[in-house]
C-alpha cells in the first residue's frame, strides 16, 4: 500500500515538475512586445493646468461657495475633495452639516484669511508663490485641510529661507510652529540658526513676543553666540518691559534672571543695571543674582585662587571683555598660496573662567596655541639641508596647551569644548553659515588636539562659495573649559558639521 502511494505521488510530482519546466521554458522564449517606432507621447501639462485655472473662483459649474472673512469664493466640490482629506470628509459625509449646504463659512485667523485665495488657487493650479510673510499662514491652512504636498513644500521653503534680513526674519515663529506640530527637521534647523545667530534673532519682529517657555529654553543654552552677556541682558530687558509682557514682569523675572550669567558682566555694567527702572522696581528679585556676581568680582581682585566657577559661559564674540574667542580671517582666500595660508594664534583663558580645581601656579591664565590650515594641511622640515614637505587637502585645526608644566599639583585634566564657525552672507546679512564642535580632555600626556577636516575644503574653493564673503574667509573659534571628572572615559568628541543655510 505504501509503495503504491509513493509510486502515485512520484508519478504525479514528476508530471507537475515537467509541466512547470515546460511553462518556464515557454515564458523564457516569449519575445517582448515590439514597440511601434512611430509611437510618441504627447503632453500638454501647461494647457491641462490652465483648463482648471480657468475654473478658479468661477461661477461656471460651481456647486459650492466658500465664505472666508468678508470674501466669497465660487468653488467646485470635485476639486476640493480630490486635493484635501478634510474637504472630502466635510463635503461627502452626512455627519458634517456642511455636506449639503450650498454655502460654507470657514473660520480662519486673520493672517490665513489674507492668503486663502493663494491657498485655494493652489488647489486648482498646483502652484503658489511663497514669501517669508505668507509661508506660515499658508502652511497653517495646508495643515488644517490636510493638503500634504503643499505642507511639505512650505516646510522645505522655510528650511531654505531661514536666513533673511533682520527686519524680515521669521525664524522664531517658524520654530514655535515646528515645536507645536512636531516637525523635527524644521525644528532642528530653526534652533541651530537661533542659537548661532542670536544677535539677528534679538532684532527680529518676533523677539518681543517670544513665549516665556521658549525664552527660558534659549537662555538656558551655553551654545548661544552673542557679543556679551550684558548685550544679552539689554535685549532681554526689552522683552521684559514690552507692553504685552509687563503685566507678568515679576513672574518672568523669577524665571529668567537665574539664567543670566551676571558674573560674566563687568562691575561697571552691573551698576548700570542697578540704575534701571526695572531693577529699582524689583530689587528683591535681583538681589541674589547680582550679589553672587559682585562676590565673584571681589574674589577675583582679592584671592584669585579661591574662585569657584559655578556658571558656564557662552560663546562670546567680544574679545576685549572675555579673551575667549579667536578671529580667523583670510582676505582673498582663493589667491593666497597654500604655503602662505597657515595661521597661528595664541589665546590665554583667564583664571576666572576655569573650574575651581584648575588653577595655574604663578599664572592667571591657561595658555593655548592654535594653528589653522584653511587651504589644506602641510608641514615643512629641514632634512640634510633640504626642505621636505608633507601635505594634504584637508583643512585642520591644532590646539596645544603650552603651559601645562606650570600648573599646580592639584591639576589633573582640563575638558575643553571647541566651537568653530564660518560666516556667510545672504540678502546683505552676515550670519553664521557653518558650525562644528568638538571636545577634548587635555592631560599631562595629552596636551595637543587635532581637529581634522574642520570644514571640507571643497566647500571653500567652489565657485560662489556660500562660506566666503566677497572672497574673504570670515571664521571664529570659541573655547569653553568645563568642570571635569577623571572618571569620564571619552577624551575626544566631535560633532557632525552643521550647515545653517547652504
Amino acid at each position: 500500500m505504501i509503495s503504491n502511494y509513493v509510486s502515485r505521488w512520484t508519478e504525479s510530482d514528476s508530471l507537475n515538475l515537467d509541466t512547470n519546466m515546460d511553462e518556464k521554458k515557454s515564458k523564457s522564449t516569449e519575445q517582448p512586445p515590439v514597440k511601434n517606432p512611430s509611437e510618441e507621447e504627447i503632453r500638454d501639462d501647461y494647457e491641462f493646468v490652465q483648463r482648471f485655472h480657468s475654473l478658479f473662483n468661477s461661477e461656471m459649474f460651481s456647486d459650492i461657495v466658500l465664505k472666508v472673512g468678508e470674501n466669497r469664493f465660487h468653488a467646485h466640490k470635485f476639486m476640493l475633495v480630490t486635493a484635501s482629506e478634510v474637504f472630502e470628509a466635510m463635503l461627502n459625509e452626512d455627519r458634517w452639516k456642511e455636506a449639503n449646504q450650498p454655502e460654507v463659512e470657514l473660520s480662519e485667523d486673520d493672517e490665513c484669511v489674507f492668503v486663502f485665495p493663494d491657498f485655494l488657487k493652489y488647489i486648482y493650479t498646483g502652484y503658489v508663490t511663497l514669501t517669508t510673510d505668507t509661508v506660515l499662514p499658508i502652511l497653517l491652512l495646508s495643515d488644517k485641510y490636510s493638503v500634504k504636498v503643499l505642507h511639505k513644500a512650505c516646510v522645505d521653503y522655510m528650511s531654505r529661507h531661514i536666513v533673511e534680513t533682520p527686519d524680515a526674519n521669521r525664524t522664531l515663529s517658524w520654530y514655535h510652529y515646528a515645536k507645536m506640530t512636531a516637525s523635527q527637521e524644521l525644528q532642528e534647523r530653526c534652533l541651530q540658526f537661533i542659537l548661532s545667530n542670536f544677535y539677528i534673532v534679538q532684532h527680529s519682529p518676533d523677539w518681543l513676543e517670544i513665549p516665556r517657555s521658549e525664552m527660558v529654553e534659549f537662555l538656558s543654552s551655553s551654545e548661544i553666540i552673542i557679543d556679551s552677556e550684558y548685550e544679552l541682558w539689554k535685549e532681554l530687558e526689552r522683552w521684559l518691559v514690552y507692553e504685552y509682557n509687563i503685566e507678568n514682569v515679576e513672574e518672568n523675572l523669577k524665571e529668567v534672571l537665574p539664567l543670566i550669567r551676571f558674573s560674566m558682566i563687568p562691575p561697571k555694567q552691573l551698576l548700570e543695571i542697578e540704575s534701571s527702572p526695572l531693577y529699582i522696581n524689583h530689587k528683591i528679585i535681583f538681589q541674589s543674582q547680582l550679589g553672587h556676581a559682585y562676590r565673584q568680582h571681589s574674589l577675583l581682585c582679592d584671592d584669585i585662587k579661591s574662585i569657584s566657577k559655578s556658571e558656564m559661559y557662552r560663546n562670546y564674540t567680544n574679545f576685549s571683555n572675555y579673551n575667549l574667542c579667536v578671529d580667523m580671517v583670510m582676505s582673498n582666500y582663493n589667491s593666497v598660496p597654500k604655503i602662505d595660508s597657515k595661521r597661528r594664534y595664541d589665546i590665554k583663558v583667564p583664571v576666572q573662567y576655569l573650574p575651581n580645581k584648575v588653577k595655574p601656579n604663578n599664572e592667571h591664565t591657561l595658555a593655548f596655541e592654535i594653528e589653522f590650515w584653511p587651504k589644506g594641511h602641510f608641514i615643512t622640515a629641514m632634512l640634510y639641508n633640504t626642505y621636505m614637505q608633507r601635505q594634504n587637502d584637508n583643512t585642520k585645526l591644532k590646539i596645544s596647551l603650552v603651559n601645562s608644566s606650570k600648573l599646580n599639583e592639584s591639576f589633573q585634566a582640563v575638558k575643553m569644548e571647541i566651537t568653530f564657525i564660518i560666516y556667510g552672507m545672504k540678502n546683505k546679512n552676515r550670519y553664521v553659515a557653518y558650525t562644528r564642535t568638538a571636545t577634548h580632555i587635555f592631560k599631562a600626556n595629552s596636551t595637543k588636539f587635532e581637529f581634522e577636516s574642520v570644514i571640507p575644503i571643497t566647500k571653500l574653493i567652489e565657485e560662489k562659495s556660500s562660506f566666503l564673503i566677497n572672497g574673504k574667509l570670515d571664521a571664529k573659534m570659541f573655547l569653553k573649559i568645563h568642570p571635569f571628572d577623571l572618571k569620564e572615559e571619552d577624551t575626544k568628541r566631535e560633532s557632525s558639521p552643521t550647515v545653517i543655510v547652504a
